[in-house]
């Protein structure tokens, strides 16, 4: 595909794809906001010999003071995880007999960080990090379409050559699993994205664009302050807690010649692909299509009262309280992981992840994101 198709495919994208440069005005006033981030003290230590699986970045994998438990082994997650919709009750958490955890800890297995466990009680931070996030799910709802709730079923991938019989049982597998739901509750994404698009003209193939978003967004003053705000402490608190993953994260983003999840913010302030809310969300067991040695960085506000609302890593057994106090998790993607069915918990849930299909550092990503760059409306 030539620059040239390209820049008409951007230009006959629908509105919802495109994007205005947020006002200087409003960056001023975010990051004035962000930066008393890093004025609230908290206790630090420095953990030796411990790492994020291959994040290149060795030496500040994690910069605050938590309870280190080193475990003696994990447990195998069933395969069929992967192709069936498995979904964690707390019937199913007393069956196999896990263990909650309320506390701020840092779980490893051989010197890998499985997860980090952070709550405000633990760092206030964590409080000042989330202090939008109730003004900013509305928007959610006003602005963006829910996420269907298939879209992460994995499909078994045929081979180049595969035979008839074999492309027909794979079809007949995705025609099975797109039904199948994957979450309950609502999930929104914005950012980057990368797919593919049927020819047209001679003018398909793989596209970079924006989450649809309705236009009207672009005008809405405090909706884009909560948004740039939230994410971008998300990230502040990634670079407060583990350096590693800010490190690696920006990198690659740079590398690629990353245009942003957000128009004209600066990398150093929020360079992670995409971002996500979710509302009263419970999700069945899966894998995120996030690049290894980084993190699925996940902040959470309380349920309602009454309610529960649990993070659950079923491979090292363990069930993480999001009930009693606002907590940031860190999780590789590679790992299982999903939140806990506990009904209608009115929970909000909110997530910075980079994949690695648009950090890859190829001379497509990179004409798209210089088209993208140039190219807001």
């Amino acid at each position: 595909m030539t620059l040239e198709h390209m820049r008409k495919l951007f230009a006959g994208l629908a509105d919802d794809r495109k994007r205005k440069k947020i006002s200087p005005s409003i960056l001023k006033r975010v990051f004035n906001e962000v930066d008393k981030i890093s004025r609230i003290q908290y206790k630090k230590k420095e953990y030796k010999d411990i790492y994020w699986g291959e994040n290149p970045n060795r030496g500040e994998s994690l910069i605050i003071d938590l309870p280190h438990i080193e475990l003696e082994n994990i447990s195998p997650v069933p395969e069929d995880f992967i192709n069936t919709a498995v979904f964690y009750d707390e019937k199913k958490i007393k069956q196999q007999k896990m263990k909650y955890v309320d506390e701020s800890c840092v779980i490893t297995y051989k010197g890998e960080i499985m997860i980090v466990y952070i709550t405000e009680k633990t760092d206030k931070a964590i409080s000042k990090a989330t202090e939008r996030i109730e003004a900013l799910v509305p928007k959610f709802v006003e602005y963006y379409p829910v996420k269907q709730d298939t879209f992460y079923t994995p499909f078994k991938l045929t081979k180049s050559n595969a035979s008839k019989k074999e492309k027909d049982e794979a079809n007949k597998f995705k025609r099975e699993n797109l039904a199948t739901a994957r979450y309950t509750g609502k999930n929104w994404m914005d950012g980057m994205i990368r797919y593919f698009q049927g020819m047209k003209n001679k003018q398909g193939g793989t596209m970079i664009t924006y989450q649809p978003r309705k236009p009207e967004a672009d005008d809405d003053d405090d909706f884009l302050f909560d948004l740039v705000y939230t994410y971008s402490a998300l990230y502040e608190l990634e670079k407060r807690y583990t350096p590693d993953i800010a490190k690696y994260r920006l990198e690659l983003a740079k590398k690629a010649e990353y245009v942003g999840a957000f128009p004209n913010v600066p990398l150093e302030r929020h360079c992670a692909t995409g971002v996500g809310a979710s509302l009263n969300f419970a999700s069945a067991i899966h894998n995120d299509s996030g690049i290894s040695g980084l993190s699925e960085t996940i902040i959470w506000n309380l349920p309602e009262e009454g309610k529960k609302q649990y993070f659950i890593s079923p491979t090292i057994k363990l069930v993480f309280d999001l009930t009693k106090h606002k907590a940031i998790i860190f999780q590789p993607p590679k790992i299982p992981h999903s939140t806990v069915s506990t009904g209608d918990h009115q929970g909000i849930g909110l997530v910075n992840i980079s994949k690695a299909n648009l950090l890859a550092d190829t001379d497509l990503n990179k004409k798209w994101f210089s088209i993208w760059r140039g190219s807001f409306r």
